[in-house]
């Protein structure tokens, strides 16, 4: 399933319900009887923690069958308990050229494998000159030694990936929650100038951390991270009752929002058990009325590319 990628950001320490190992097998036994090959993790979730885990999974596996990536740059200490999932206050950047190699070292040992298909730079809004100068040539000569398949950006900012097209060669950009139901900043400049240059994007996040999933009935529902506004509760609200009036859940609807963009080549979904990813995918094969679209612009939301 080309159009579909598990994130397993869950596999380390998080602010929701610890995954076991028992429950992480039968989550990735669904995911692989789906026909679901693409996998992402980090450093940075669990401070290994998930990385290794997501390695013993992948024991098994023909190398060849999966498309793996891990990221660079922001990291946290091993385990560590999550009390801001948006800024945790123990995790550090580091976009060194010392660190970074050192980082891809200690990923494959934990990942199981001798090479990586993409490795993402992570967050590194506040350190783009950074990156680029120190972080970036490291990414090239692991690429050049065969290490690296693929170099790209992943930031929650339309706007540090326009800063790597502009002033990089890259081959990818992992763009999280920017082209949502409430969040249409990359169609911007971003999506466009990723097609002049033919970069593959993927979109993570597309229910923005999950008040998009669940709608206005999880009161503790969270948008980027933190727990949602008001204001963002009535847009979702909004939103929901055009989606109920075509009998479209609020997530079916968001879903294939987040994949309409002809710039956008997958998603990228966080883990759920086999009844949450067998409605995700069912979702994707719903055919959204052109009229949806039409009377969610009527609020502000820009129209599908595809639709138009």
């Amino acid at each position: 399933m080309d159009t579909m990628g598990v994130g397993f950001a869950l596999l380390g320490t998080s602010n929701v319900k610890f995954i076991s190992d028992n429950d992480a097998d039968d989550i990735f036994n669904y995911i692989k009887a789906a026909g679901i090959n693409r996998f992402d993790t980090a450093p940075l979730y669990g401070g290994g923690l998930s990385e290794e885990r997501l390695g013993k999974l992948l024991k098994n596996i023909d190398r060849k069958d999966f498309i793996l990536s891990t990221k660079v740059g922001r990291y946290r200490p091993y385990s560590e308990p999550i009390k801001d999932p948006k800024n945790n206050t123990s995790d550090w950047y580091d976009y060194s050229a010392g660190t970074t190699e050192k980082s891809i070292f200690k990923s494959l040992e934990r990942l199981n494998t001798d090479y990586l298909d993409i490795v993402f730079i992570h967050d590194c809004d506040n350190y783009i000159n950074e990156a680029i100068k120190y972080c970036l040539p490291v990414l090239y000569k692991l690429k050049s030694q065969g290490i690296i398949k693929r170099i790209g950006c992943g930031s929650n900012v339309a706007i540090t990936h326009e800063n790597f097209l502009d002033k990089t060669e890259i081959d990818i950009l992992m763009v999280a929650g920017r082209y949502t139901l409430l969040d249409q900043s990359a169609n911007k400049l971003l999506f466009s100038k990723a097609i002049e240059k033919s970069i593959e994007v993927e979109l993570a996040s597309p229910f923005n951390s999950g008040i998009l999933a669940s709608g206005t009935k999880d009161k503790k529902a969270r948008f980027d991270y933190l727990p949602a506004t008001e204001e963002v509760f009535k847009k979702v609200k909004k939103i929901e009752e055009i989606c109920d009036s075509y009998n479209i859940s609020i997530k079916c609807a968001s879903l294939n929002y987040s994949l309409s963009h002809p710039a956008v080549k997958r998603l990228i979904l966080g883990l759920v058990g086999q009844e949450g990813l067998q409605s995700n995918i069912s979702d994707l094969d719903v055919k959204i009325p052109y009229k949806l679209w039409q009377d969610l612009s009527e609020i502000g939301i820009q129209m599908p590319i595809e639709s138009c």
